[in-house]
């Protein structure tokens, strides 16, 4: 594992979009990317950090799927996560949102989930997106050159 790589690949980010699978990542110690992620979510809720988390209500939807079928503590656990952890906050949805999500799924392929995540950091104005999946970053790079694209699994030793 290495922060510093991570460090590195944000730079000097300061809104970063967090993936489903990232926040995954932290609460599941079996996960490869599990350190990494707990190195984000430091740094996120470090108030003299200037890096601020956002995540997609989709992605709040997909995250919880698991707690709600495990137990009622592992929902509250995860439900308190996203409700109140510093500086981490929920991009909600709307129809500009809609519109986005709809060009980036017409033109790049992507699932309709994945393409209302992306499209709502795009409106929050991050400049980094965090995530595991590796599609991402291959199908929008070249056209979102300015984001930083955070692929986690490429940055554990």
């Amino acid at each position: 594992m290495s922060s510093a790589a991570l460090d590195e690949a944000l730079g000097d980010s300061q809104r970063v979009l967090v993936d489903s699978s990232a926040i995954i990542g932290f609460h599941t110690a079996a996960e490869r990317t599990h350190a990494l992620a707990r190195h984000l979510f430091r740094r996120i809720e470090d108030a003299s950090d200037p890096l601020t988390g956002f995540f997609s209500v989709v992605s709040a939807a997909e995250v919880l799927v698991r707690p709600i079928r495990t137990s009622a503590i592992a929902y509250a656990h995860v439900h308190a996560f996203l409700s109140a952890f510093p500086n981490f906050h929920v991009l909600t949805t709307d129809f500009n949102t809609a519109v986005r999500a709809a060009n980036l799924r017409a033109k790049h392929n992507l699932q309709m989930p994945d393409a209302i995540i992306i499209a709502s950091g795009l409106i929050a104005g991050c400049d980094a997106i965090v995530t595991c999946d590796e599609t991402w970053r291959h199908r929008l790079r070249p056209q979102f050159s300015s984001l930083r694209w955070v692929y986690l699994p490429s940055l554990v030793a």
